[in-house]
């Protein structure tokens, strides 16, 4: 399981969901994102079965931290509570798929698309529309079933889709911007500088995938 990137990690003083609240909290989070990682395990594993020129790279999934919830709940001015939690974000699970190929990202979401009992709540296409800073992914969010003796309740997991390329360029802004764990000013000439690399690698991508289809 990976660390919890997906959203920035600030320290705190000030949690008001108890460790206990927070296990509690997690636990239906937890079996949903087991449901999906191995679906998505078994769809890689069949990619990789028919074709050598299989789409995804690897595959890595988190559950938010008791702190990154907390600040999340900050930001958006809500109640630092587990009910707030459950009915304000859609990120508490998170797996992140990375590609090779950004037409590799799209193949993947028809493939999960294709899986009748599985509610998309939302979509966020940030590849063919790129956010201002040069960072580039597909988001989407899952509603995932879990069973009880009581009833059946989906829960959220997102989805984050990206390439090689784009992850590495995700993961240095990450560093850069947030370094320690805290957001800092960041100048306009690293905001010029970061966007020209994510320019960079997007066209070293397409040279790639151009040499890989012509070998």
């Amino acid at each position: 399981m990976i660390n919890d990137e997906f959203e920035p990690d600030f320290s705190s003083d000030t949690d008001h969901i108890s460790q206990e609240e927070y296990d509690e909290l997690i636990k239906p989070y937890i079996e949903a994102l087991t449901v999906i990682q191995l679906r998505l395990n078994s769809l890689n594993e069949e990619y990789r079965s028919r074709s050598i020129d299989y789409p995804i790279h690897n595959i890595q999934n988190r559950i938010k931290s008791r702190k990154s919830i907390t600040k999340k709940l900050m930001k958006k001015t809500r109640k630092i509570t587990i009910e707030s939690a459950k009915d304000s974000l859609t990120d508490i699970a998170g797996i992140r798929v990375i590609c090779y190929f950004e037409q590799d990202i799209y193949n993947v979401v028809s493939a999960i698309k294709k899986q009748g009992d599985l509610i998309v709540i939302k979509e966020s296409d940030y590849v063919r529309c790129p956010k201002q800073n040069g960072y580039k992914s597909y988001h989407i969010v899952l509603g995932i079933p879990v069973f009880s003796l009581e009833e059946t309740e989906y829960y959220p997991v997102e989805i984050q889709i990206r390439t090689l390329t784009m992850d590495l360029w995700a993961s240095m802004e990450h560093r850069i911007c947030y370094k320690n764990g805290h957001g800092i000013e960041v100048t306009k000439e690293t905001k010029n500088m970061l966007l020209l690399y994510a320019q960079g690698l997007e066209k070293m991508e397409k040279d790639m995938q151009k040499q890989s289809i012509q070998a």
